[in-house]
C-alpha cells in the first residue's frame, strides 16, 4: 500500500526536502527582481560546490561556485516581459544563510535554514504588464522537483507551483498607470483570497509530503474506527500547537532535529505495528509525535519567506489545508483497510506494509541525520 500511494502521488515532499525550490518575482514600474532559492543538495546537481569534499560548504566555496549556478539559471529559467524574450538581469551575490556560521555541514544541506538564494535584478524601461516564467531544468534536477513560486506587485501576491508537467506561468501584473490615483492601484489581498491560497498550500503539503503520508499509513493500517478517531484528533491538536509556536518563532528547534524526529516517528509507529497488537495507547503516542510534525509543517511557511504581518492569517488557512489533506488521505485509505480485514492474508499484508513504511522511515532518518542523499524522494 505504501509503494502504491507513493507511485500515485506526483510532486515533491515539502518539509523542506531536496525536491523543492522557490522563486519570488517582485514587479515594480522600473524593474523586476527574481529570487531563486535552493537547498544545497539541489545545487550539487548543478555544480560541485563542496570543492574539497569535506562534507562542509563554506562561504568561499559558495562564492566560487555561484557564477556556474547563475549561468545554469540563466539557461534554464526563461523570462518573457510583455511577450518579449528577456533574461533574469543582473546577478547579485547570493547571501549566506542567516545564522549558518562560517560553514554548513552535510546533515544540514536540506534544512530550511540552509537555503541559498540567488537574486537577480532586471531593469525595464516601461512598467510591465505581463511576466512569463518557464523552468526547463527538470531533466537536470529531477522529474519530482517542484518550484513554489510567488509573484508580487504593489503588495498583492499570487502563489504558483511549477512542475515538469506545468513548467510555465503567465502573470498578469494588472498595471495601473503611475499618474493614476492611489485608489486605482490593485486592492490589498482580501482575507478570503489569502485563506484560499494558503489552504491549497496546506493540502499540497500533505499530498506531496511523503513522510507525513507514510506516518498516516502506519497509523491507519492497523487502526479501528474508534481508536482512529482519537489518534487523528490527537495528532491534529498536537501539530496545530507546535505549528503556531514555531511559525511565530515562540519556540524554535534546529530543523535537522525536527526532520530526524519526523523520520523516527515513522520508524517507531511501523515497528510498533509489528511487535504490539493492538496498540491501544496509540493516541497518546500520536499526540507526542504530532508535536514534532507541527514543527516540520512550520518550516514550509518559513521556506516561502512569508511576510510577518500576514503570518497569523497564513497559519490558520495553511493548517485548515493540512487537515483537509489529512482527512482526504484517511477517507481514501481506510475503506481499503476495511476490505483488507476480510482477506485471509490481512495480517501478513499489514505486516508487510508496516515493514515497508518502517524501512522508508529509517532511510529518511539516515539521510537527514548524516547527510546522505540516497533516498529516491
Amino acid at each position: 500500500m505504501c509503494w502504491l500511494v507513493l507511485a500515485l502521488l506526483p510532486g515533491a515532499a515539502l518539509a523542506h526536502n531536496p525536491d523543492t525550490s522557490y522563486v519570488r518575482c517582485s514587479v515594480a514600474d522600473d524593474h523586476v527582481d527574481f529570487r531563486l532559492t535552493y537547498d544545497i543538495f539541489t545545487l550539487l546537481k548543478i555544480v560541485d560546490l563542496d570543492a574539497d569534499h569535506d562534507g562542509r560548504l563554506t562561504r568561499g566555496e559558495l562564492h566560487n561556485g555561484a557564477p556556474a549556478i547563475q549561468r545554469f539559471l540563466r539557461e534554464h529559467v526563461a523570462v518573457e516581459i510583455d511577450g518579449e524574450r528577456a533574461d533574469l538581469g543582473e546577478a547579485l551575490e547570493p547571501p549566506w544563510p542567516e545564522g549558518a556560521g562560517n560553514s554548513i555541514a552535510a546533515p544540514d544541506w536540506h534544512a530550511a535554514t540552509s537555503l541559498i538564494t540567488f537574486p537577480f535584478h532586471r531593469a525595464v524601461s516601461t512598467p510591465p504588464h505581463e511576466i512569463a516564467l518557464t523552468f526547463t531544468f527538470f531533466p537536470q534536477l529531477g522529474a519530482q522537483h517542484t518550484v513554489l513560486g510567488v509573484f508580487e506587485h504593489r503588495g498583492k501576491t499570487t502563489e504558483v507551483t511549477f512542475t515538469e508537467g506545468e513548467p510555465d506561468y503567465l502573470y498578469d501584473v494588472g498595471y495601473a498607470p503611475a499618474a493614476a490615483s492611489e485608489a486605482s492601484a490593485p486592492p490589498p489581498e482580501t482575507v478570503p483570497s489569502a485563506l484560499g491560497r494558503f489552504l491549497r498550500l496546506g493540502v499540497g503539503h500533505i499530498f506531496f509530503g511523503y513522510d507525513h503520508i507514510c506516518f498516516l499509513i502506519a497509523l491507519i493500517v492497523v487502526g479501528r474506527v474508534g481508536e482512529l478517531v482519537k489518534v487523528i484528533t490527537s495528532f491534529t491538536i498536537a501539530h496545530s500547537i507546535t505549528l503556531i509556536l514555531a511559525a511565530l518563532k515562540i519556540v524554535t528547534i534546529p530543523p535537522r532535529w525536527v526532520e530526524c524526529g519526523v523520520a523516527l516517528t515513522i520508524v517507531y509507529v511501523a515497528a510498533e505495528n509489528l511487535w504490539r497488537r493492538p496498540p491501544g495507547h496509540r493516541w497518546k503516542v500520536t499526540f507526542a509525535f504530532g508535536l514534532i510534525h507541527g514543527f516540520s509543517f512550520a518550516y514550509v511557511l518559513a521556506g516561502l519567506g512569508l511576510p510577518r504581518d500576514a503570518m497569523v492569517r497564513c497559519l490558520l488557512s495553511f493548517n485548515v489545508g493540512v487537515e483537509l489533506g489529512q482527512l482526504a488521505i484517511v477517507l481514501l485509505l481506510f475503506p481499503l483497510v476495511m476490505l483488507l480485514e476480510k482477506s485471509p492474508y490481512a495480517a501478513q499484508v499489514k505486516m508487510m506494509v508496516s515493514a515497508g513504511v518502517g524501512l522508508f522511515g529509517f532511510g529518511w532518518f539516515v539521510e537527514r541525520a548524516f547527510g546522505f542523499g540516497f533516498m529516491p524522494l
